[in-house]
């Protein structure tokens, strides 16, 4: 397939009208996460946390959608079955993740680090095996939207910012959860990301 071929270009805009609606749910996912943080704050006891890393998630996917686009068309990546199939396969199975954790969690999901004193931990689906699944499903998809058209380069460096932001916002989230002592008795012994690996 030639870079001017119709077939390159009717490939590379579904592509990029995937990112968009990619861009449009993690838009739709920041409303829905402040109007869960300001449920939890007018029900008040919050316990007091900093959130340091929300920028560098912010830097993270900004980069992800700035970078992979440009690198699909400048370096006039092709979209490979052997490696695109999978990385869309992935993409799905990380997106149903992400919604079976974030939906068990319901009005206490938010994208900040905000809990309550009062919080109830989920200790059912994928919260048996690990502490945090929304961030494994969060880091899975942003590898797979990336490796699904070729884009290797944008991908290696999204994964390096998201691995750093990951790490910090864990653990400042777990500063937080582990003040909560049902929080703590019922997630301690679990892995934080994969299962049986703590």
């Amino acid at each position: 397939m030639t870079l001017t071929s119709p077939d390159w270009i009717q490939h590379m805009l579904y592509y990029f009208l995937f990112l968009a609606l990619f861009a449009v749910r993690k838009v739709v996912d920041q409303v829905l996460s402040r109007r869960n943080i300001r449920r939890l704050q007018q029900r008040g006891q919050i316990l007091p946390s900093r959130d340091p890393a929300f920028a560098w998630m912010l830097i993270t996917h900004v980069a992800f959608f700035l970078l992979t686009p440009l690198e699909v068309v400048l370096l006039h990546r092709e979209f490979l079955p052997a490696l695109g199939v999978p990385m869309i396969a992935l993409f799905l199975l990380a997106g149903l993740l992400r919604w079976w954790a974030t939906s068990l969690l319901k009005g206490q999901w938010s994208s900040r680090v905000v809990v309550p004193e009062d919080l109830q931990p989920v200790a059912s689906g994928p919260y048996r095996l690990v502490r945090h699944p929304n961030y494994l499903a969060v880091s899975l998809e942003l590898l797979g939207a990336g490796l699904m058209y070729s884009a290797f380069l944008s991908a290696a460096v999204v994964a390096a910012l998201n691995l750093w932001a990951m790490i910090k916002r864990i653990h400042t989230e777990e500063e937080a959860l582990f003040q909560v002592p049902a929080y703590r008795a019922a997630m301690a012994k679990k892995a934080r990301l994969v299962p049986w690996v703590y």
